[in-house]
């Protein structure tokens, strides 16, 4: 079986991908192939302990919803006659830690054993009464979509839609039922219900989008989506509402004046940036838009609007003669940092050849008086230029000598990542450890160092020094996370662990 080393695959929150087990998958995709698994039952039984062992321990990385999803269906098809198998779904979903194993059992068992006796009413329960919210979720998923016409399912799918305590379980339960029983006489009166009256954001903006797709005709689904702009008051639902009204009404002779005046005149941010990026996007050859975006994206009053402006001007008129200069200007001068954000974006995606751009990126990523433009510039710059010889001098001095601790941060990283074999990066990422006087840039350049130069012979003797004897606290901790993480069976690190506070005084 290859050897898969699982740190090449996890996120920045130390998730597991599906790739980080793909050596078992794989294996075990090949057994399911074999017709005659006595021939091989050590193998098959070696096979199956691996899976349940990555199933239960999760160690050292937990999975994310693919890796759990593919792991647990490859117990599930590979091992479905051993009776084994269910007891061991059923206790996973039941004590399980990651969300997604728990999930992903109750999937399998609706799938793979919908014709046993207690399967459907041991999903009924799950639906009606199981404490965890992730199982009565995924219970309510199956329930739909595998005993559509079972005559309890459809009072169970409502009585979740409009009574569940948690709003996840409410959300899926909308969901189906706007899907499976859209002609059901209470369907459209409980979407509405939930439309007016839900007290959550995520459920209102699920009912808000479902109404617009699968009730566009009936009379009062126009008013109901246009009050929701008016007097909702949560950003995400209005911002819905105004996206299906754009998308589901365009033709309508009030939608087009309509988005105008809440541009132009609502009094609510995240409705009038929504409006701008409608217009832009549905009414792009109307002789007003262009008129309208570049006024905005030059001298709107609020910085949110002007951003998106600026955004849409870029994407939808990139050939526009007067597009380039005012994305430059929005660039160099404009008084807000984030629209100067959004400007040096737009620049740099859109008009990485002009010759001005690279110039105007780095006066930026040097002289911009707001940290978050400077870490913007610098990000981009990174990215989109380095083979560029002034690129690698750039984070060297951002990294060192910036005066904001996100931006050293940031050259940091961006240093270990893609100048990683150039010879003064790995020391001056040590002086950071060292002499930073900013925690998260210590932490950072620790954790750089442990992963990207593990096989370094002073690696490992340095986070141990470190651990020992270094002055900052944030540094030791670090150290020790790291050790942990790429050096578990290491004899010291088994021995910090047993005595952490030994070491962490």
């Amino acid at each position: 079986m290859p050897s898969i080393d699982k740190r090449d695959y996890i996120d920045d929150w130390e998730i597991l991908s599906v790739e980080g087990v793909q050596n078992l998958l794989l294996a075990a995709n090949c057994l399911a192939e074999v017709r005659n698994k006595n021939a091989i039952a050590p193998i098959a039984n070696r096979l199956q302990a691996l899976l349940i062992k990555e199933v239960e321990q999760e160690y050292p990385y937990k999975f994310d919803s693919e890796a759990a999803s593919v792991i647990v269906n490859a117990i599930a098809r590979g091992w479905k006659n051993d009776p084994g198998t269910l007891v061991l779904l059923k206790q996973r979903l039941q004590s399980h830690e990651n969300i997604w194993v728990r999930q992903a059992a109750v999937g399998e068992i609706a799938r793979g054993w919908k014709d046993e006796a207690d399967t459907l009413p041991l999903i009924k329960q799950w639906v009606q009464s199981d404490e965890d919210t992730w199982v009565r979720l995924a219970a309510v998923k199956e329930l739909a979509k595998g005993w559509k016409d079972d005559p309890e399912t459809l009072p169970l799918i409502k009585q979740r839609a409009q009574f569940d305590e948690d709003r996840w379980v409410r959300l899926a339960a909308v969901k189906e039922l706007a899907k499976g029983w859209k002609d059901d006489p209470e369907t459209l009166p409980i979407i509405k219900q939930r439309v007016q009256f839900d007290d959550d954001r995520l459920v209102l903006r699920a009912a808000v989008q479902e109404l617009a797709k699968g009730w566009k005709d009936d009379p009062e689904t126009l008013p109901l989506i246009k009050q929701r702009v008016q007097s909702d008051e949560n950003i995400w639902v209005r911002q819905a509402a105004v996206e299906e009204l754009a998308k589901g009404w365009k033709d309508e002779p009030d939608i087009l004046p309509l988005i105008k005046q809440w541009v132009q005149s609502s009094d609510n941010s995240d409705v009038r940036q929504t409006a701008v990026e409608e217009l832009a996007k549905g009414w792009k050859d109307e002789p007003d838009t262009l008129p309208l975006i570049k006024q905005w994206a030059q001298s709107d009053e609020d910085w949110a609007v002007q951003s998106a402006a600026v955004r849409e001007l870029a994407k939808g008129w990139k050939d526009e003669p007067e597009t380039l200069p005012i994305i430059k200007k929005r660039t160099q001068s404009d008084n807000n940092s984030d629209v100067r954000c959004a400007a040096v974006e737009a620049l740099a995606k859109g008009w990485k050849d002009d010759p001005d751009t690279l110039v105007l990126l780095k006066q930026q990523a040097e002289f911009d008086k707001d940290s978050w433009a400077r870490l913007d510039a610098v990000e981009e710059i990174a990215r989109r230029w380095k083979d560029d010889p002034d690129t690698l001098v750039l984070l060297k001095q951002r990294a060192e000598f910036d005066e904001d601790s996100w931006v050293r941060r940031g050259a940091v990283q961006k240093l270990a990542k893609g100048w990683k074999d150039d010879p003064d990066t790995l020391p001056l990422i040590k002086q950071r450890v060292q002499s930073d006087s900013n925690r998260w840039v210590r932490q950072a350049a620790v954790e750089e160092i442990a992963r990207r130069w593990k096989n370094e012979p002073d690696t490992l003797p340095l986070l141990k020094q470190w651990v020992q004897f270094h002055k900052h606290n944030d540094v030791r901790r670090a150290a020790v996370l790291e050790l942990a993480r790429g050096w578990k069976k290491d004899p010291y690190t088994l021995l910090l662990l047993e005595h952490p506070f030994f070491y962490l005084r």
